[in-house]
């Protein structure tokens, strides 16, 4: 928590009035982008969101791509001011918490979906949700709170920017995968004492 003490700041915020109260934050969304953090600051009237943590390449040039099309409200919360590099929250309090530079995910059994044209990789973490883009590098990353956004309007309202880092691969549906016969298939197709021929 942090003291938020402030004027009348409406010329520069919009819709701060006096203030002279102990900010409060009901809900925290927990995970490895806030794993540093105790809980997220409010500075005065500007709602600052302070130490998300910075995703390892945060600098890659083509976070900043995506970064400046982020939408400024997101399932009808407002975007708020962050003090990390490539990193976009949602929310008074916070709903949603973007970060560029992530870890790209390898091959994988969580579930995978897409909407507008990007793949991501869906985990579920308590109350609290992790989509995470598949085949972009660098990879980006939506933490949100599953009880007051759903994970459709997060991909729908960022897929925009999410899109100007360009798509090397995708979901697979396990169906559509080709399947090579394993050891066992061949024996059953091979009559015992017989080896297979070459063709000529």
């Amino acid at each position: 928590m942090t003291a938020a003490r402030g004027e009348n700041c409406r010329e520069l915020v919009g819709e701060c009035s006096s203030v002279s109260a102990m900010s409060k934050i009901s809900r925290v969304i927990r995970g490895v982008a806030l794993a540093s953090v105790a809980g997220l600051g409010l500075t005065a009237c500007t709602s600052l969101v302070a130490g998300i943590e910075v995703a390892p390449d945060a600098t890659d040039p083509l976070c900043a791509e995506a970064m400046v099309a982020m939408p400024e409200e997101i399932a009808g919360h407002e975007r708020r001011r962050t003090d990390s590099q490539s990193t976009a929250a949602w929310g008074d309090p916070v709903v949603a918490v973007f970060r560029c530079g992530v870890e790209a995910p390898g091959p994988t059994t969580d579930e995978c979906v897409g909407a507008n044209g990007v793949d991501w990789v869906v985990r579920e973490e308590g109350s609290n949700w992790r989509i995470t883009t598949y085949g972009r590098e660098p990879a980006m990353e939506v933490l949100f709170d599953g009880e007051r956004v759903s994970s459709s309007s997060i991909m729908v309202d960022i897929g925009n920017a999410v899109a100007r880092i360009p798509a090397e691969g995708g979901c697979t549906d396990p169906a559509d995968a080709e399947v090579i016969p394993g050891v066992d298939d061949l024996d059953d197709r091979i009559p015992e004492g017989v080896a297979p021929q070459a063709e000529q």
